[in-house]
C-alpha cells in the first residue's frame, strides 16, 4: 500500500542554502515542496526541484554493471561484489593498503558519506584525496589568519548589518535564500553592493557594483586597508590583532598605483567602494567561491579578512566576514572512522602524481563525484581511471566517470533514505531524512554497498547499524532543539562576536600574476540550473557552452556575437563555444558556465595553498569553428 503522508528530507546539494523539502510518493511520481519549518526555506529552486523526476527517471541505475569485453553488461549484486572484493584482497596482498584509493566529493552532503572511510580503516589504510573543489584555499587563508575559518550567522547580517559587500559572489543565482534577508537590509536603510568581473542577477539586484579584475580582490582590500590606516580605522582593532605593527608596517608600505592597478579599479572607484563602506557600517562581507580559485586563492581571503577586521569585525554583530564552515560540524565525533595509515593526494592533480605514486593505485572507489566532468584537466581524469586496473563508481545514473569505470554499482537517491542527516555552510540547522520511496530496482544505500563488500572480505562492519547509531546520537544531541517536522536548530556561536581569538593579518602579497600574450584567462563560473558535474538533465543546457568575451577580445580574433567558436587550452583540450559578446567584462578574460560536456578539458589540474583547485590559473585561445 502506497504511504501518501508527506514526510521531511533536505536537499543534498553541495549549496549554503542546504533546503528543508516535504515530499509525498503516490506509487508513480514524487512531489516536493519546501518545509518552512526551516525558515529560510521559502522556496525550493529548479536545480532542488528535479530530484523530483531524478527519483523516477528512466536513466536510473537500477542494477550493478561490469565491464566485459570493452562494454558494461548487467550483473548481480553477488557477482559484482565477489569481483571488488578479489580485486581488493589482490591490491592489498600485493602493495598494502595504499593502493586502494576511495575518492568522495560533495555529490552529496549527508552525514553517512563521512562512515565509508570505516572499510579502508579496517582493512589498514588508504589512499584518498586531501582539499575539495570549491572552498579549499579560501578556507586556508581563513583559518591561518583566524583560527579556524570564522562563522557569520545570517541573522547577524539580518538584524544588525547595515551594508552587505558581495566579493564576486552571485548570490541571487547560487544562494538565493539570502535575499529575504538583504530586504531587511534594505528595509533599515541599509544597501547591497557587488565587486564582480561581470554584470551579472546580482549586480543588477545591488544597490551598486564596481568591476574587479580576475584575483585581483586581494589588491582592492590591500588598497582600502592602508587607506583605512591613514584615515583612521575601526576603534580597538590592534588589540585583536597578533600582529598589528607588522601589519601596518605592509600595508602602508604597499604602491597603491600597483595595487589599483592589479585590482583593476580606477582611483576614483576605489575611493567611492571606501566612502560605501564607512557610510553603511557594519557591513557583512560576503566572499566568493570563485574568488580563490587562483594560485594565490588564500591571500585573497587574508586581505579580504583583514579589511574586515580593519572595519570593526570584532566590534559588534554584523560587521564579519562569511565564507562558508563545516557543515558536518555537529557529526557524533565518536562514530568517526579512525585510520591511522592514510596518504593524501591534492584533489586537481592527483590524475597526474599517479605514475610516480609507490605503493601504487590498484583498485579505486569513487562516490558522491562525477571528476570526469567536475574536476580540472578533465582528460587527464579519465586517462588515470584508464591506467588503474581496477576501478568502482557508485552513482545513480550512468555519469561521465561511470562510463569509464570497470564496475559500476547502482546507489539511492536522498529521496529513498531513512534517517539520514544534511547541515548547512550558510546556516545553523540540521534537517533529518525519511524515506519518501522505495529505492529504485535493485539499487542500494551506499553504506549497505560497503557492508556487503566488508561482509565479502570477512571484516565486522556494519555501517548500515552505524548511520542508525549516528541518527540515534543527533536525535538524542543536547545541543539540538527541535523546531518543526525534521528539522533542528543548535545555537552555533557566531566567530565574530563568541571568539575571543586574536587575527594574524598578512604581511605579504601574491606576486603579480602574468597574462599570456594573445590568450585569454579563463573564468568558469556555476549556474543557477545545476551543480558542477550535474548537469545531465538540466533543461537549459546549451547545445554549445555560451563563451561570453569583451567585444574588443572577440574582434581580436576575428569573432563576433553568435559565432562558433573552438576554444583551446595551454595543452591540448579544446571545446566548441558559441560566442557571447559582453561589454560588462574587461579586457584579457573570458567566462564559460561549469559543468558542460567538455569544459574542464580547457582547465589545468593545478594545487593551491590549501590543496584548492584553481580553475581560473588557465589560458585559451580562440580560432574559428
Amino acid at each position: 500500500m502506497t504511504d501518501m503522508r508527506r514526510k521531511t528530507t533536505a536537499c543534498p546539494y553541495d549549496c549554503p542554502d542546504a533546503c528543508a523539502m516535504k515530499g509525498m510518493f503516490d506509487g508513480a511520481s514524487v512531489t516536493l515542496e519546501p518545509n518552512r519549518d526551516l525558515p529560510y526555506t521559502t522556496f525550493l529552486c529548479g536545480k532542488g526541484l528535479r530530484w523530483a523526476s531524478r527519483a523516477t527517471s528512466s536513466e536510473r541505475l537500477t542494477t550493478p554493471m561490469l565491464r566485459r569485453e570493452g562494454a558494461l553488461v548487467p550483473v548481480s549484486w553477488d557477482e559484482a561484489v565477489d569481483v571488488w572484493a578479489e580485486k581488493v584482497r589482490s591490491a592489498v596482498s600485493r602493495h598494502g593498503p595504499l593502493s586502494l584509493m576511495h575518492l568522495s566529493s560533495a555529490g552529496s552532503l549527508y552525514f553517512s558519506k563521512l562512515l565509508l572511510p570505516h572499510l579502508f580503516a579496517a582493512l589498514g589504510g588508504y589512499t584518498t584525496k586531501k582539499g575539495n573543489l570549491c572552498s579549499s584555499a579560501g578556507s586556508f587563508g581563513l583559518a591561518e589568519s583566524f583560527g579556524e575559518v570564522p562563522v557569520t550567522r545570517p541573522e547577524s547580517l539580518s538584524d544588525h548589518a547595515r551594508g552587505v559587500l558581495f566579493w564576486g559572489r552571485n548570490a541571487l543565482e547560487t544562494h538565493a535564500h539570502v535575499v529575504p534577508l538583504l530586504q531587511r537590509v534594505r528595509g533599515r536603510g541599509g544597501e547591497i553592493a557587488s565587486l564582480e568581473i561581470r554584470e551579472t542577477p546580482t549586480t543588477r539586484f545591488a544597490d551598486r557594483w564596481w568591476r574587479v579584475n580576475p584575483g585581483g580582490d586581494w589588491a582592492l582590500a590591500a588598497w582600502l586597508c592602508a587607506r583605512l590606516l591613514e584615515e583612521g580605522a575601526s576603534d580597538g582593532w590592534r588589540e585583536r590583532v597578533e600582529n598589528p605593527e607588522e601589519f601596518e608596517r605592509t600595508a602602508r608600505s604597499l604602491d597603491g598605483a600597483f595595487l589599483l592597478r592589479t585590482a583593476g579599479v580606477s582611483a576614483e572607484c576605489a575611493s567611492e567602494l571606501l566612502e560605501w563602506l564607512m557610510r553603511f557600517a557594519p557591513v557583512t562581507h560576503y566572499a566568493a567561491f570563485g574568488a580563490q580559485r587562483y594560485l594565490h586563492g588564500d591571500a585573497q581571503f587574508r586581505w579580504i579578512g583583514a579589511l574586515a577586521v580593519l572595519l570593526g569585525a570584532f566590534s559588534g554583530p554584523g560587521a564579519g566576514l562569511a565564507f562558508s564552515k563545516d557543515e558536518m560540524a555537529l557529526f557524533p565525533f565518536a562514530l568517526l572512522p579512525k585510520v591511522a595509515y592514510v596518504r593524501r593526494l591534492p584533489v586537481a592533480t592527483w590524475p597526474v602524481e599517479l605514475e610516480s605514486l609507490d605503493p601504487p593505485v590498484e583498485a579505486l572507489s569513487i562516490s558522491g563525484a562525477n571528476p570526469v566532468r567536475q574536476s580540472p584537466g578533465s582528460d587527464f581524469v579519465r586517462e588515470a581511471l584508464r591506467k588503474i586496473p581496477f576501478t568502482v563508481c557508485i552513482d545513480f545514473v550512468l555519469s561521465d566517470t561511470a562510463k569509464e569505470c570497470d564496475l559500476v554499482l547502482p546507489t539511492t537517491t536522498f529521496l529513498e533514505e531513512e534517517g539520514d542527516w544534511k547541515g548547512s555552510y550558510w546556516h545553523n540547522y540540521v534537517v533529518r531524512s525519511e524515506r519518501i520511496l522505495p529505492p529504485r530496482g535493485e539499487s542500494l544505500e551506499e553504506t549497505e554497498i560497503f557492508t556487503r563488500l566488508a561482509r565479502r572480505l570477512g571484516l565486522p562492519l556494519d555501517l548500515t547499524e552505524m548511520k542508525r547509531e549516528v541518527d540515534r546520537a543527533m536525535l538524542a544531541s543536547p545541543l539540538l532543539e527541535r523546531v518543526g517536522e525534521g528539522v533542528f536548530r543548535w545555537d552555533e556561536p557566531d566567530y565574530w562576536c563568541a571568539s575571543q581569538r586574536k587575527a594574524a593579518l598578512p604581511v605579504s602579497v601574491p606576486e603579480a600574476a602574468e597574462g599570456r600574450e594573445g590568450a585569454l584567462r579563463l573564468v568558469t563560473v556555476h549556474r543557477k540550473e545545476y551543480i558542477n558535474g550535474q548537469s545531465w538533465d538540466a533543461p537549459s543546457v546549451e547545445a554549445l557552452p555560451p563563451l561570453s568575451v569583451h567585444p574588443l577580445d572577440a574582434a581580436f580574433f576575428d569573432l563576433k556575437e553568435g559565432d562558433e567558436a573552438v576554444a583551446r587550452g595551454r595543452r591540448r583540450g579544446a571545446l566548441r563555444v558559441v560566442v557571447r559578446e559582453d561589454a560588462s567584462l574587461g579586457r584579457g578574460y573570458c567566462v564559460l558556465p561549469q559543468g558542460t560536456e567538455g569544459v574542464n578539458s580547457l582547465t589545468e589540474p593545478l594545487a593551491s595553498p590549501g590543496f584548492g583547485a584553481p580553475f581560473a590559473e588557465s589560458w585559451i585561445t580562440l580560432g574559428k569553428g
